[in-house]
């Protein structure tokens, strides 16, 4: 967040081989980011094992984390070339500005609709019945809600930032955004897992369905919980990094910059991993289009001859 305006204002005794293996680790993570992703919304979206209602919220989650490796990421690059005296791209304030509004846009829609899952999972949990009544227009509604959402906070922020409403008070209004959401995690899980604890069984006959609901609302806790693990060195960084420079060299500081900034990136490709080894109609599913692919072009030379 702040990275975009201090790795412009400060000069650094850098190491350029340094700073190209840096880059070369964030455009591999990012190509990982956009192919997972992508992966994970071919088979959400063709095969019928894995589509449901619910799985509208992580189509849109695994869109924004392709966002991340298609924009944020290569953003961060290109500032981060700058710094290590790389390449010399001017950028002007409002380039910066809009650098971050890309990153506030995409970063924050995948923790908002992290957020939602783990609400929707909620409900799933506590009202087993009145989660299967709900219908597909109503996810698509709420996933199209959590995307204006974040378009309007973001353009809120970035309106400040242009005119310097707020002065430094801008990233407090920017945290508080991130810490409503975090907090709508955590009351969630602790509600389904005082749910899970306390044995309340679902008033209805589905014996099967409900622990094939519980599972995914295990695996979808346990994508929460890797998440915030990655994120949080990166948010910790963001509001104590005026307080580093008093203690550790600019170099010290730019490596650990780069670390957490590497960690919160890798949120993005965590969960179609975490979908692979815990839903096992998504792994079947995976080796199924992985095959298809593979036999495609044997398919083709047949038919030529």
């Amino acid at each position: 967040m702040a990275t975009f305006y201090t790795l412009q204002q400060k000069s650094f005794h850098v190491n350029k081989e340094e700073g190209y293996a840096w880059c070369t680790l964030f455009f591999v993570e990012a190509a990982i980011v956009i192919a997972l992703n992508m992966f994970a919304i071919i088979i959400f979206s063709t095969d019928r094992r894995v589509r449901k209602h619910s799985t509208y919220l992580l189509i849109n989650l695994s869109a924004a984390d392709v966002s991340v490796g298609a924009l944020v990421i290569p953003a961060s690059v290109l500032l981060r070339g700058n710094t290590y005296d790389l390449w010399n791209v001017k950028i002007n304030p409002i380039g910066l500005i809009s650098a971050y509004g890309v990153n506030l846009l995409f970063c924050g829609s995948s923790l908002g609709f992290l957020a939602s899952i783990s609400v929707e999972r909620l409900h799933a949990t506590r009202n087993p019945m009145g989660h299967w009544s709900m219908s597909g227009l109503f996810y698509k509604i709420w996933g199209a809600s959590i995307w204006v959402a974040s378009l309007i906070f973001t353009l809120f922020t970035i309106f400040f930032m242009y005119y310097d409403l707020l002065g430094t008070k801008i990233w407090f209004f920017a945290a508080s955004g991130v810490f409503c959401l975090l907090l709508i995690l955590c009351c969630s899980y602790c509600g389904i897992f005082a749910t899970i604890r306390c044995g309340e069984q679902p008033r209805h006959d589905h014996r099967g369905q409900a622990r094939k609901e519980r599972k995914l609302t295990i695996t979808l806790f346990i994508v929460t919980l890797v998440s915030l693990c990655v994120w949080t060195p990166y948010v910790f960084f963001t509001f104590l990094e005026e307080q580093m420079t008093r203690i550790l060299s600019d170099e010290a500081l730019l490596r650990l910059r780069c670390i957490c900034e590497l960690l919160f990136f890798a949120n993005s490709f965590v969960n179609p991993i975490l979908y692979t080894i815990r839903i096992p109609e998504f792994r079947r599913a995976g080796i199924k289009l992985i095959t298809c692919i593979k036999d495609s072009p044997s398919r083709q030379q047949s038919q030529s001859t």
